[in-house]
């Protein structure tokens, strides 16, 4: 059920970072009129959503097998997103020659999302 949870807002919380928090910015950063955007097809939102799942299932199987407390659950969440999410995105940077202003959006969203779900997926160890 946690991992359902966690999903759920995970997809609400990258709506609102994607959207009014800094949509405009970062469709301006990736070359998209955000006017021209709109609203994502449902095929979009539904791989997006199945993502989420995904992502929660694994930080869930992470938290689980490690037994780790609620802050042990964010330690996680940052170390994967240092290995793996900060590691893609300081490619694209770098290597790709996409903005700093890209790279500070994608991780930091990408970041929070991680955090997030941590949180909501080590809540029922509560330790």
């Amino acid at each position: 059920m946690a991992v359902v949870v966690a999903a759920i807002v995970a997809f609400g919380f990258n709506a609102l970072w994607l959207g009014p928090l800094s949509g405009k910015r970062w469709a301006a950063e990736v070359g998209m009129d955000a006017a021209s955007a709109g609203t994502p097809l449902p095929p979009i939102l539904v791989a997006s959503f199945a993502m989420r799942v995904v992502s929660a299932a694994a930080l869930a199987a992470a938290v689980t097998t490690l037994r780790t407390s609620i802050l042990g659950g964010v330690f996680v969440a940052v170390l994967l997103w240092v290995a793996s999410g900060l590691a893609v995105k300081l490619n694209g940077l770098l290597v790709a020659r996409r903005s700093a202003t890209l790279f500070y959006i994608d991780s930091i969203g990408h970041l929070l999302t991680l955090v997030t779900v941590a949180l909501i997926v080590s809540l029922p160890r509560g330790q």
